[in-house]
């Protein structure tokens, strides 16, 4: 029984790294703003207007553009260094070898396990405490059509997060097993003791206020599935109020999936996406979006932009009578062209912390970048941002490069932290994000 059950929590581990579970936080997803340390409110005129601040369609910088992108970014919490250390640990060779010379109705207490698997238990206690602590992989794919035809701007914008967290119960991460021996039930623990780890009884009331067999079956420890997934699907008009201001409005019809649901740790493997697609019910809801700009007098090619998304914090749910809230989001932004408008730089800020599907973990993002664009053939840009709230991740580099004729170029973009993570002997960075696009722009 331990054994199918402490391989079951390893392999659980190792399979939601490649569940998908959906939330949402405001996330890049212009193929300028994108590469520019996130910053759009008051730069990405155009196709992207519609979802970063509708304010910028009254004065657009092209009388159409089309763009089509797609893109996938990931996120990875106190979970790549600890699955390479349990990986390296080898928690089912540890276990076989243990239970192996383990004999129930033989064992003398207080047996000495070899200094290798004494260390080897050491580990698999340190990192599972580790992941017990805060662990969580987000894959957050997004695609987009934005279409811009003068101060109309309309698109479908796919906005998710793909989270799945292991919740492992702190309190119960002993090895202590139960074996049934002549008609008798018999607690047996190993745990660390005179420098190497030794076996010793134990009885029914440690068994269930410490044993992590018990937290498995009694779904104390277990897969969490949840949060939402939507395409906000904007009708936006700005329009030129005075010869310095500029407002927009964005009406939005939103469709989206709710996800809810916690998976057994004793699920097999193969039925966990049977379950997934079970928790989802697709549901359709309306968002209201306002934006302003304000054009320096003073300062030549400076703008001063704030947009609110979802002011009407619209709402889903699902059978289970889970209500997800997507609360407002505000952001502020600015921009400045110079130099013949060739350079534009630009920085944003979220004014509110957004919530994210990962326990305690925060998103509020400021950054920043500059962009080179000598042609309407050419763009160069850099940047970078980082998240307020959280040090886990670091200053995140961002950078892209737009090329081809104006009415048809490609657009390549990415993000990476400067923090790494270990997984399988290689370095990763905590959170990376890769995006291309197609635009097309007119007169």
């Amino acid at each position: 029984m331990s054994k199918r059950y402490l391989g079951l929590l390893v392999t659980c581990i190792i399979v939601f790294m490649a569940v998908p579970s959906l939330a949402v936080e405001f996330q890049c997803l212009g193929f300028r703003a994108s590469s520019m340390g996130g910053a759009g409110v008051a730069n990405e005129r155009g196709s992207f207007a519609p979802y970063y601040n509708p304010a910028l369609l009254a004065r657009h910088t092209h009388g159409g553009e089309i763009s089509f992108s797609g893109s996938v970014s990931v996120r990875e919490l106190n979970l790549a260094d600890s699955m390479d250390a349990l990986a390296e640990a080898d928690i089912q060779g540890t276990m076989d070898t243990f239970f192996g010379d383990f004999d129930t109705s033989g064992v003398t207490f207080g047996s000495f396990l070899t200094t290798e698997l004494n260390d080897s238990v050491d580990i698999i206690q340190t990192e599972l405490t580790a992941l017990a602590e805060q662990n969580a992989l987000q894959i957050m794919p997004s695609g987009s059509a934005g279409f811009q035809f003068g101060n109309f701007g309309f698109g479908i914008y796919g906005v998710s997060e793909a989270t799945v967290t292991g919740v492992i119960d702190e309190n119960r991460l002993d090895f202590i097993v139960a074996d049934t021996i002549g008609g008798t039930t018999v607690y047996v623990k190993y745990s660390p003791g005179g420098g190497r780890a030794t076996f010793a009884q134990s009885d029914l009331a440690e068994y269930e206020a410490s044993s992590i067999e018990y937290a498995i079956e009694q779904e104390y420890t277990y897969l969490d599935i949840s949060g939402i997934a939507y395409a906000e699907i904007p009708l936006s008009y700005g329009l030129e109020v005075s010869s310095n201001l500029d407002i927009g409005l964005s009406l939005k019809v939103m469709q989206g999936v709710v996800y809810d649901e916690q998976i057994s740790f004793d699920t097999e493997s193969g039925d966990i996406s049977d379950e997934f697609e079970d928790a989802s019910e697709s549901v359709t809801t309306f968002g209201v979006d306002l934006g302003l700009v304000y054009k320096s007098t003073t300062i030549s090619g400076l703008a001063i932009g704030l947009v609110g998304k979802n002011l009407n914090t619209p709402e889903f749910d699902n059978d289970a009578g889970t209500i997800y809230e997507v609360e407002p989001q505000y952001r502020a932004g600015i921009a400045y062209d110079f130099l013949f408008d060739m350079f534009t730089l630009a920085i944003d800020a979220d004014l509110s912390a957004n919530e994210t599907l990962i326990e305690d973990y925060q998103s509020q993002y400021v950054g920043g970048g500059i962009d080179f664009h000598p042609g309407s053939w050419i763009s160069l840009r850099v940047g970078a941002m980082k998240n307020t709230k959280e040090e886990y991740e670091g200053l995140i580099y961002t950078g892209g490069v737009s090329f081809g004729l104006k009415w048809l170029q490609v657009d390549v973009t990415g993000q990476m932290s400067a923090e790494q993570g270990e997984f399988d002997g290689e370095e990763i960075p905590r959170y990376a994000r890769v995006q291309a696009s197609i635009v097309s722009k007119w007169f």
